[in-house]
Protein backbone atom coordinates (compact mmCIF):
# COMPACT_ATOMS: atom_id res chain seq x y z
CA UNK A 1 0.00 0.00 0.00
CA UNK A 2 1.49 3.38 -1.20
CA UNK A 3 1.89 5.76 2.05
CA UNK A 4 1.15 9.79 1.67
CA UNK A 5 1.99 11.85 4.05
CA UNK A 6 -0.53 14.91 4.13
CA UNK A 7 0.81 18.14 6.29
CA UNK A 8 -2.22 20.77 6.46
CA UNK A 9 -5.63 18.82 6.72
CA UNK A 10 -8.72 21.24 7.42
CA UNK A 11 -9.09 22.40 3.51
CA UNK A 12 -7.05 21.58 0.40
CA UNK A 13 -5.53 19.19 2.13
CA UNK A 14 -8.69 17.37 3.68
CA UNK A 15 -9.94 17.25 -0.86
CA UNK A 16 -6.20 15.90 -2.12
CA UNK A 17 -5.64 13.46 1.07
CA UNK A 18 -9.61 11.90 0.13
CA UNK A 19 -8.46 11.65 -3.70
CA UNK A 20 -5.53 9.69 -2.65
CA UNK A 21 -7.59 7.41 -0.19
CA UNK A 22 -10.02 6.51 -2.90
CA UNK A 23 -7.21 4.88 -4.75
CA UNK A 24 -6.33 2.90 -1.62
CA UNK A 25 -3.40 4.82 0.05
CA UNK A 26 -2.68 5.35 3.20
CA UNK A 27 -2.45 8.58 4.37
CA UNK A 28 -0.67 9.71 7.22
CA UNK A 29 -3.06 13.05 7.84
CA UNK A 30 -1.02 15.25 10.25
CA UNK A 31 -1.67 18.60 11.84
CA UNK A 32 -1.45 20.43 14.75
CA UNK A 33 -5.03 19.52 16.23
CA UNK A 34 -6.15 16.23 17.32
CA UNK A 35 -9.58 16.69 16.57
CA UNK A 36 -8.99 17.95 12.66
CA UNK A 37 -6.13 14.79 11.68
CA UNK A 38 -8.48 12.61 13.51
CA UNK A 39 -11.68 13.32 11.52
CA UNK A 40 -9.63 13.33 8.34
CA UNK A 41 -8.48 9.67 8.99
CA UNK A 42 -11.57 8.64 9.78
CA UNK A 43 -13.13 9.77 6.21
CA UNK A 44 -9.89 8.52 4.55
CA UNK A 45 -10.79 4.60 5.75
CA UNK A 46 -14.72 5.39 4.73
CA UNK A 47 -12.94 6.15 1.31
CA UNK A 48 -11.14 3.12 0.61
CA UNK A 49 -7.81 4.04 2.31
CA UNK A 50 -5.59 4.16 5.48
CA UNK A 51 -6.03 6.66 7.80
CA UNK A 52 -3.12 7.27 10.53
CA UNK A 53 -3.63 10.61 12.24
CA UNK A 54 -0.67 12.50 13.71
CA UNK A 55 -0.23 15.36 15.51
CA UNK A 56 2.59 17.47 14.76
CA UNK A 57 4.56 20.59 13.96
CA UNK A 58 5.85 22.24 11.67
CA UNK A 59 7.87 24.48 13.68
CA UNK A 60 9.21 21.38 15.55
CA UNK A 61 11.50 18.97 14.17
CA UNK A 62 11.35 16.48 17.12
CA UNK A 63 7.87 15.98 15.72
CA UNK A 64 8.61 15.60 12.65
CA UNK A 65 11.22 13.09 12.90
CA UNK A 66 8.95 11.02 14.99
CA UNK A 67 6.51 11.01 12.62
CA UNK A 68 8.95 9.78 9.59
CA UNK A 69 10.89 7.29 11.82
CA UNK A 70 6.91 5.68 12.43
CA UNK A 71 6.68 5.29 8.24
CA UNK A 72 8.06 2.17 7.13
CA UNK A 73 8.20 4.12 3.71
CA UNK A 74 7.01 7.38 2.19
CA UNK A 75 6.58 7.35 -1.29
CA UNK A 76 4.43 11.04 -1.38
CA UNK A 77 4.80 14.14 0.91
CA UNK A 78 2.71 17.15 0.09
CA UNK A 79 3.07 20.24 2.20
CA UNK A 80 -0.07 22.45 1.73
CA UNK A 81 0.39 24.64 5.11
CA UNK A 82 -0.90 27.94 5.87
CA UNK A 83 -0.08 30.39 8.16
CA UNK A 84 -3.56 31.80 8.85
CA UNK A 85 -4.18 35.18 10.31
CA UNK A 86 -4.64 37.94 8.29
CA UNK A 87 -5.59 37.87 4.49
CA UNK A 88 -5.71 40.95 1.92
CA UNK A 89 -3.46 43.96 0.75
CA UNK A 90 -1.53 45.85 2.78
CA UNK A 91 1.24 48.48 2.56
CA UNK A 92 4.28 47.17 3.69
CA UNK A 93 5.31 50.18 6.07
CA UNK A 94 1.76 49.19 7.30
CA UNK A 95 2.54 45.38 7.92
CA UNK A 96 3.20 43.88 11.18
CA UNK A 97 6.53 42.27 12.13
CA UNK A 98 4.80 39.58 13.60
CA UNK A 99 3.39 38.74 10.24
CA UNK A 100 6.55 38.44 8.37
CA UNK A 101 7.57 36.43 11.52
CA UNK A 102 4.67 34.19 11.54
CA UNK A 103 4.99 33.73 7.33
CA UNK A 104 8.42 32.49 8.21
CA UNK A 105 8.07 30.18 10.71
CA UNK A 106 4.84 28.54 8.72
CA UNK A 107 6.01 28.20 5.78
CA UNK A 108 10.17 28.98 5.12
CA UNK A 109 11.11 27.15 8.03
CA UNK A 110 8.23 24.82 8.43
CA UNK A 111 8.99 23.28 4.80
CA UNK A 112 13.20 23.49 6.00
CA UNK A 113 11.95 21.26 8.87
CA UNK A 114 9.54 18.94 6.44
CA UNK A 115 12.69 18.39 3.73
CA UNK A 116 15.10 18.00 6.85
CA UNK A 117 12.78 15.07 7.98
CA UNK A 118 11.50 13.03 4.79
CA UNK A 119 14.44 13.86 3.05
CA UNK A 120 16.41 11.50 4.45
CA UNK A 121 14.11 8.15 4.37
CA UNK A 122 13.12 9.04 0.77
CA UNK A 123 17.07 8.78 -0.43
CA UNK A 124 17.34 5.90 1.27
CA UNK A 125 14.96 4.78 -0.78
CA UNK A 126 16.13 5.79 -3.60
CA UNK A 127 12.51 7.22 -4.41
CA UNK A 128 9.54 9.55 -3.29
CA UNK A 129 7.97 12.49 -4.38
CA UNK A 130 7.41 15.63 -2.40
CA UNK A 131 5.16 17.99 -3.38
CA UNK A 132 5.09 22.05 -2.11
CA UNK A 133 1.78 23.88 -2.90
CA UNK A 134 2.69 27.48 -3.18
CA UNK A 135 0.37 30.54 -3.77
CA UNK A 136 0.53 33.44 -6.49
CA UNK A 137 2.96 35.14 -4.38
CA UNK A 138 5.94 32.42 -5.22
CA UNK A 139 5.44 33.32 -8.64
CA UNK A 140 5.02 37.07 -8.97
CA UNK A 141 5.25 39.82 -6.62
CA UNK A 142 2.01 42.28 -6.03
CA UNK A 143 1.52 45.73 -4.25
CA UNK A 144 0.37 44.77 -0.65
CA UNK A 145 1.93 41.58 -0.78
CA UNK A 146 4.94 42.26 0.62
CA UNK A 147 5.66 39.82 3.58
CA UNK A 148 3.63 37.31 1.88
CA UNK A 149 5.71 37.37 -1.58
CA UNK A 150 8.82 37.47 -0.09
CA UNK A 151 8.40 34.40 2.43
CA UNK A 152 7.07 32.61 -0.40
CA UNK A 153 9.28 33.64 -3.23
CA UNK A 154 12.24 31.98 -0.34
CA UNK A 155 10.10 28.98 -0.53
CA UNK A 156 10.02 28.27 -3.96
CA UNK A 157 13.46 28.92 -4.08
CA UNK A 158 14.05 26.46 -1.34
CA UNK A 159 12.04 23.55 -3.21
CA UNK A 160 14.00 24.20 -6.38
CA UNK A 161 17.26 23.50 -4.52
CA UNK A 162 15.99 20.62 -2.95
CA UNK A 163 14.79 19.26 -6.64
CA UNK A 164 18.22 19.97 -8.00
CA UNK A 165 19.60 18.22 -5.41
CA UNK A 166 17.87 15.43 -5.39
CA UNK A 167 16.58 14.87 -8.54
CA UNK A 168 20.05 12.27 -9.06
CA UNK A 169 19.20 10.28 -6.18
CA UNK A 170 15.71 8.99 -6.95
CA UNK A 171 13.35 11.76 -4.90
CA UNK A 172 11.20 13.81 -7.28
CA UNK A 173 10.40 17.55 -5.91
CA UNK A 174 8.08 19.88 -7.25
CA UNK A 175 6.73 23.17 -6.74
CA UNK A 176 2.78 23.30 -7.33
CA UNK A 177 1.78 27.21 -7.11
CA UNK A 178 -1.82 27.96 -7.27
CA UNK A 179 -1.95 31.36 -9.22
CA UNK A 180 -5.74 32.58 -8.41
CA UNK A 181 -8.20 31.47 -5.84
CA UNK A 182 -9.44 28.05 -4.85
CA UNK A 183 -12.81 26.81 -5.31
CA UNK A 184 -14.46 24.49 -2.94
CA UNK A 185 -17.26 22.58 -5.13
CA UNK A 186 -16.00 22.87 -8.57
CA UNK A 187 -13.86 25.77 -10.83
CA UNK A 188 -15.33 28.76 -11.63
CA UNK A 189 -13.58 31.39 -14.46
CA UNK A 190 -11.38 32.60 -11.22
CA UNK A 191 -10.97 29.54 -9.05
CA UNK A 192 -9.53 26.40 -9.53
CA UNK A 193 -11.17 23.51 -7.79
CA UNK A 194 -9.96 21.55 -5.06
CA UNK A 195 -10.66 18.07 -6.94
CA UNK A 196 -8.08 19.48 -9.98
CA UNK A 197 -5.33 20.35 -7.28
CA UNK A 198 -5.53 17.13 -6.00
CA UNK A 199 -5.61 15.27 -9.90
CA UNK A 200 -2.71 17.56 -10.32
CA UNK A 201 -0.48 16.26 -7.57
CA UNK A 202 -1.19 12.65 -8.42
CA UNK A 203 -0.15 13.41 -12.02
CA UNK A 204 3.52 14.79 -10.53
CA UNK A 205 4.10 12.00 -8.50
CA UNK A 206 2.73 9.35 -11.61
CA UNK A 207 5.45 11.09 -13.92
CA UNK A 208 7.84 8.63 -15.39
CA UNK A 209 11.77 10.11 -14.31
CA UNK A 210 12.85 11.05 -17.64
CA UNK A 211 9.86 13.63 -17.97
CA UNK A 212 9.54 15.14 -14.14
CA UNK A 213 8.19 18.35 -13.82
CA UNK A 214 9.81 20.67 -11.27
CA UNK A 215 6.90 23.07 -11.20
CA UNK A 216 4.03 23.03 -12.47
CA UNK A 217 1.58 26.52 -12.39
CA UNK A 218 -2.58 26.15 -12.04
CA UNK A 219 -3.96 29.33 -13.20
CA UNK A 220 -7.84 29.78 -13.78
CA UNK A 221 -8.68 30.86 -17.49
CA UNK A 222 -9.93 34.40 -15.96
CA UNK A 223 -6.34 35.42 -15.12
CA UNK A 224 -3.96 36.41 -17.11
CA UNK A 225 -2.42 32.96 -18.18
CA UNK A 226 -0.02 34.40 -20.87
CA UNK A 227 1.30 36.88 -17.33
CA UNK A 228 5.20 36.05 -16.70
CA UNK A 229 6.48 34.13 -13.60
Amino acid sequence: MNTLVMMGVRSLGRVIALHFAAQQWRVVCASRTREDVERLAKDVDAAGGQGVPVVCDLTDRASLAALVAAQPGIDLCISAQTAGGRFGSKPLLDIDDAELDRACNVYLKGTWNLLKAVGPKMLAQGKGTFLQIGTSSGVRTRDGFAALGAVQHGLRALVQVAAREWRGQGVHVAYLPIDGGIGANGGTERAISKDEIARACAYLHGQERSAWTHELLLRPPATDWSAPT
